[in-house]
């Protein structure tokens, strides 16, 4: 069984807590409907402050009862830390003992997902020493200032470094979720969570990703192909030319690419095909032929094909649903 710890502490902006649990929950549900054979995953709310049993107040009326403290929380095997409504050093000189114990779980494996400036309580604990992190945008001078020795990543939204996460913004810490959801209950629930909490959620996760000794680290001549891959969607790939490009044999260059990206490079090119059709689906009245023209796949059906073996959903019926939320006058 896999379980979760959610951290409240003073100023923490509930949202954060509250949205992560929901997706988890949601997705332990689909999988059950859809009797995917995985664990539990479980989710708890723990105090950082005050004693188990005395509720906690958030956003001025909105009261939440942990099931543990800090002292009867059980080991688990993912954290999750909260951003803070202002200055968040107010915060990190008074939770001492919070830190200490974020360390202790640092040491018994737990990993550790902090957000904005959640991030903050894991820099003083020392866990990101000459390791990547990031933070929200408005507080890179003062987190740089507080904590020199963390390798501040101002252009990425997530970054890991071995078991600690570190996540801008809540919307970075949705697209990490859906990243946890799917390796736990695989691609087929996270797709469901991603469609149904916000679509234009798109899988954004490996954009914004800074990772240090991870397959994730960026292979140079890889990475090179992949930018070229991304301004030429138009094209048919294939991947004699890109390997040509890449001045590789097709064996070696296939195999770099998988180790880099972690699919294979038609796959991938496919995925980025359809990621421009959702857009144009989304921002404009191109026909589906067009779009399919737009994006290299000259044959409509199999466009079509392609795009509901992907997202699950016809391109008809992805287009009315996004337009679906725009607001008619």
């Amino acid at each position: 069984m896999k379980s979760s710890l959610f951290i409240c502490y003073q100023r923490a902006l509930l949202t954060s807590l509250t949205l992560p649990m929901e997706m988890i929950s949601a997705a332990s549900s689909v999988a059950r409907i859809r009797r995917i054979p995985v664990d539990k995953w479980q989710c708890h709310v723990v105090s950082g402050l005050t004693p188990v049993g005395q509720p906690m107040e958030f956003a001025k009326g909105i009261n939440v009862l942990p099931s543990f403290d800090l002292e009867s929380a059980p080991h688990s095997e993912l954290i999750f830390l909260p951003p803070m409504w202002g200055n968040p050093e107010v915060v990190v000189d008074n939770s001492q003992r919070l830190i200490d114990w974020i360390g202790e779980q640092y040491q018994k494996g737990s990993q550790i997902c902090a957000t904005g400036t959640g991030v903050c309580l894991l820099a003083k604990a020392g866990l990101l020493d000459g390791k990547p992190a990031t933070t929200h945008w408005y507080y890179f001078d003062q987190f740089e200032k507080n904590y020199p020795e963390v390798s501040l990543q101002r252009h990425h939204f997530i970054t890991q470094a071995g078991q600690l996460y570190c996540c801008g913004s809540i919307n970075a810490l949705v697209d990490l979720t859906l990243y946890l959801i799917e390796n736990f209950f695989g691609k087929q629930v996270s797709q469901v969570i991603e469609q149904h909490f916000n679509h234009e959620i798109n899988r954004t996760y490996d954009k914004p990703w800074y990772s240090s000794g991870t397959t994730r680290h960026p292979d140079e001549r890889i990475v090179e192909v992949q930018q070229w891959m991304k301004t030429h969607y138009s094209q048919n790939f294939k991947v004699k030319a890109l390997a040509e490009l890449a001045n590789m044999s097709e064996r070696n260059f296939s195999r770099r690419f998988k180790t880099a990206v972690g699919q294979s490079v038609l796959a991938f090119g496919l995925e980025l095909k359809m990621k421009i059709a959702r857009e144009l689906l989304k921002e404009t009245n191109l026909s589906h032929q067009d779009i399919a023209d737009q994006i290299g796949l000259k044959d409509n059906a199999y466009f079509s094909r392609m795009f509901k073996q992907k997202n699950k959903i016809t391109p008809g019926e992805y287009r009315a649903m996004v337009r679906g939320k725009l607001f008619e006058i």
